[in-house]
């Protein structure tokens, strides 16, 4: 019923905002006045069907879309500007200017919008990155969302992939979110994940949706699904990293990745188990903890170890931004880019990225992103 609140109240809202217009805009006496329901009637339709028709909003995850897709495009737009219209004088003109905005940001944002990608390079410098390791890279990505990645999209992962493959990377990291609802999403691009390609290896960790928490299946079968995700990301050639850490050799240095489980804050999952994670690790050792959820950082690793580096994801920006404002700012202290913090006399960093896909295919000035963070060692 949670799911089925915000599509119900917008259609309430859209009739309403219909209904207001009609009676104070639409000329009564034209034959063609009754047109103006008919795109609400459609929304309405659409809605019908997915409520007795459908096999469920994750089965049917690209029909979904379009149906949410519509929805907004005719019912948020009418409801600003009956909203603003209310404004004396002026309210009719600042209604129109805004409702058109509106549209403009969506279809900008499902189309060229989406289809941007950028690569962010940042240089950590530290006396605490061993020797042998000055100018190691490792790119970093997240949320990648698969099942987003459909129709006119479904090229856009192998390209992203292709991106990062030229950059040579000496490892690669992805922390969390590869797909929507169910390992099944995964199947249609296991080439491109496969084709990703680094001297020390991809390593992974799972996210909140890696856990098949948004279908409504029997405990029996959300575990095999969760090990279904498990077992294709094995078969890419990743190394998982479950509560988990490895160590990085060269010559006679080394660096520590390690890896832990989904831990947010409810309702997220939290399956994060620190103690198991860093058996055998050195408190000395240069370390890069890969976590998927950025609140963990502050909340759950810091009051228990300091690693030099923490890479999250999670937040997708909102994959909405205007002016660099972004509503994650609103919900999250670190929801994009590097944050920096003194742990118990350590300076410790957290880089936040905002994903390679998204739940939807839409981002407005939160373009699909990589991260390359180069290592240097400060003499």
């Amino acid at each position: 019923m949670v799911r089925l609140f915000v599509p119900i109240l917008l259609i309430s809202l859209g009739l309403l905002s219909d209904l207001y217009i009609f009676h104070r805009y639409i000329n009564t006496s034209s034959t063609w006045r009754w047109t103006w329901w008919a795109p609400s009637i459609i929304v309405i339709g659409f809605f019908i069907k997915f409520l007795f028709f459908n096999r469920g909003w994750a089965e049917e995850y690209s029909t979904t879309n379009i149906f949410l897709l519509i929805m907004t495009l005719v019912c948020i737009p009418k409801m600003i500007f009956a909203l603003l219209s209310l404004i004396p004088k002026i309210g009719t003109y600042i209604g129109l200017a805004a409702g058109t905005g509106i549209v403009w940001i969506i279809l900008w944002g499902i189309t060229w919008g989406f289809l941007q990608f950028k690569i962010k390079e940042i240089t950590v410098e530290s006396e605490y990155v061993p020797k042998s390791f000055d100018n190691y890279r490792i790119v970093q990505f997240s949320d990648a969302h698969v099942g987003s990645f459909y129709g006119p999209y479904k090229h856009l992962l192998q390209e992203s992939i292709d991106s990062i493959n030229k950059l040579k990377p000496d490892m690669v990291c992805f922390v969390g979110d590869i797909e929507n609802f169910t390992p099944e999403e995964l199947e249609k691009h296991k080439h491109a994940f496969s084709s990703l390609r680094a001297r020390d290896g991809v390593f992974s960790i799972m996210g909140n949706h890696d856990y098949s928490s948004y279908i409504k299946v029997t405990d029996r079968e959300r575990a095999a699904s969760v090990e279904r995700t498990r077992n294709m990301q094995r078969s890419f050639g990743w190394q998982l990293l479950e509560n988990e850490n490895r160590i990085i050799k060269r010559c006679n240095d080394s660096i520590i990745v390690v890896g832990e489980e989904n831990w947010g804050k409810p309702p997220f999952p939290q399956y994060g188990n620190l103690k198991k994670a860093l058996q055998g690790v050195d408190k000395n050792s240069f370390t890069v903890m890969l976590s998927h959820d950025p609140t963990a950082w502050k909340a759950h690793i810091l009051p228990v170890f300091t690693p030099d580096i923490t890479l999250s994801g999670h937040t997708h920006g909102t994959q909405f931004s205007i002016f660099g404002w972004s509503p994650s700012s609103m919900v999250y202290d670190e929801w994009g880019g590097l944050y920096k913090m003194n742990a118990n006399g350590k300076n410790c960093i957290l880089n936040v990225s905002t994903g390679i896909g998204g739940n939807f295919p839409f981002r407005f000035g939160m373009p699909r992103e990589a991260v390359v963070i180069t290592l240097k060692h400060k003499k």
